[in-house]
């Protein structure tokens, strides 16, 4: 290649850049920073070991609807013992995360895959779940919880996962 004709690719690479905002040519990928999957993991982990105080540590007020932590872990203690509940291991995905402004966004989407057994369903179940993760004071905490129930929901957060039939259900139309 002749030196002038790497000139011209130097130059058309450059107009390229020049062309592109600077958060286009060096995207920062928000989904991939830890911090909103590393909160709804250590929250599902904590609940799975019914350490409910550390749980505590991993929610907002709207998601213990304003009670201090005793009173919340004992409200939770007493719910998955009369329930009998227990669940796996959380199966936290990759987070939804918006750039705003040049830098990621303070909240995120994630999803969660949850399996659990209780007292009135002893073969198990699987719920897919979408977490609303919020930054502040210093940490990710979960704001909110949604269980998706429709199956177009469901296929949009979680695409390749099966949708379990359960025995004794009546067929979806």
């Amino acid at each position: 290649m002749s030196r002038s004709s790497h000139l011209r690719h130097a130059l058309r690479f450059m107009a390229i850049l020049l062309a592109c905002p600077a958060s286009a040519a060096f995207a920062v990928d928000c989904a991939q920073a830890p911090g909103p999957r590393e909160a709804v993991q250590a929250y599902g982990k904590a609940m799975q070991e019914k350490r409910f105080e550390d749980a505590y540590d991993h929610v907002t007020a709207t998601m213990t609807d304003g009670r201090p932590r005793e009173e919340w872990a004992a409200l939770q203690r007493k719910m998955f013992e009369l329930g009998g509940v227990e669940l796996q291991d959380p199966d936290v995905r990759t987070p939804r995360r918006a750039m705003r402004d040049g830098t990621c966004a303070d909240v995120a989407q994630v999803p969660n895959v949850l399996r659990a057994k209780d007292v009135l369903n002893n073969q198990g179940s699987t719920e897919f779940e979408v977490y609303t993760v919020i930054f502040g004071d210093g940490a990710w905490r979960i704001d909110s919880q949604e269980t998706l129930f429709d199956e177009p929901k469901i296929r949009e957060w979680f695409p390749d996962d099966e949708i379990p039939a359960f025995e004794g259900t009546a067929p979806a139309d």
